[in-house]
């Protein structure tokens, strides 16, 4: 049954923030308890239309694919305690992105986390950084040095060559390669 108020309350917020009939209309065919939930962020982050989508499109997905409800999505751990951080609205908005990328992407989140303990285990100096294609789509690697004199470039030189005798490199490749 929809409540009369959160559906006057998304057309108010819809219109005060200028979206599109589709995006307006979209979140008002949910039901009541999802509606309100969205509501409640969107007010809470005043979201624009952009921010408001990536949020329902993320939502969605989660949802759908857990068998539960938008609202039980923005119930969840992750997603309360950093809804209870002080940041500031961007940096919320960034904050609840970073949140729920693991939830919407669960695969991907466990290659992120393989590949950081595979990079612990080559035990590479500070100077040296591997770095992974964006959303691990790819499967090259990037390997940057910094030193600040030819011995500390040696050094990180040596520890690249020590790497790539490694069993973890052969396994950072493999995880890149069944990331997606």
């Amino acid at each position: 049954m929809p409540d009369h108020a959160t559906t006057a309350a998304v057309h108010a917020y819809a219109a005060a923030r200028r979206f599109s009939t589709a995006t307006r209309e979209r979140w008002l065919r949910l039901a009541s308890s999802d509606q309100a939930a969205l509501l409640r962020l969107a007010e809470q982050l005043r979201l624009g239309e952009n921010q408001f989508r990536d949020f329902l499109d993320c939502s969605e997905d989660i949802a759908g694919r857990d068998g539960c409800t938008i609202g039980e999505v923005w119930a969840r751990e992750p997603m309360v305690t950093t809804l209870a951080r002080d940041l500031g609205r961007n940096q919320m908005i960034a904050a609840l992105r970073a949140a729920l990328r693991p939830l919407r992407f669960p695969q991907l989140a466990a290659a992120d986390a393989r590949l950081a303990e595979l990079v612990r285990q080559l035990n590479l100096p500070a100077g040296v950084r591997l770095q992974f294609p964006l959303q691990l789509e790819g499967d090259e690697v990037r390997v940057e040095l910094r030193a600040n004199s030819a011995a500390a470039l040696r050094e990180c030189a040596a520890a690249v060559q020590r790497a790539l005798d490694s069993p973890a490199l052969d396994d950072v490749f493999r995880t890149l390669e069944h990331a997606l």
